[in-house]
C-alpha cells in the first residue's frame, strides 16, 4: 500500500511539473555565441591576416548641419573576437 501512495505521489508531482509552468524547473533558451570582433563584425568579414573587409555607416556633417551616412571601410586590422573553431585535415583511410 505504501508503494503504490509513493507512486501515486511521485506522478503527481511529474504532472505538475509538465503542465504547470510557474511550479515547474524554468525552461531557458541558450543563446547561440556569434564570434563578434572588437569593431562588431563577425570573423567572416576578417581575412586570414585579421584586416576587416566590411564598411561602416559614419554620419557625414557639412558645415554643421547633417547631410546623411556614407560607408566607410572598416578599420579594424585585426580580429580579437574568440577564436573560431580550428580545421583539421583528416585523410580518408581505405582498406
Amino acid at each position: 500500500m505504501e508503494l503504490i501512495i509513493g507512486a501515486v505521489i511521485l506522478l503527481v508531482g511529474i504532472l505538475i511539473g509538465r503542465f504547470l509552468p510557474g511550479l515547474g524547473r524554468q525552461r531557458r533558451s541558450v543563446a547561440q555565441v556569434q564570434p563578434v570582433c572588437g569593431c562588431g563584425h563577425a570573423s567572416s568579414f576578417h581575412d586570414e591576416k585579421g584586416r576587416c573587409h566590411a564598411d561602416n555607416q559614419v554620419a557625414r556633417w557639412d558645415g554643421g548641419s547633417w547631410v546623411g551616412t556614407e560607408s566607410v571601410p572598416c578599420s579594424c586590422q585585426k580580429y580579437t573576437g574568440p577564436e573560431p573553431l580550428p580545421a583539421f585535415y583528416a585523410p580518408e583511410i581505405t582498406e
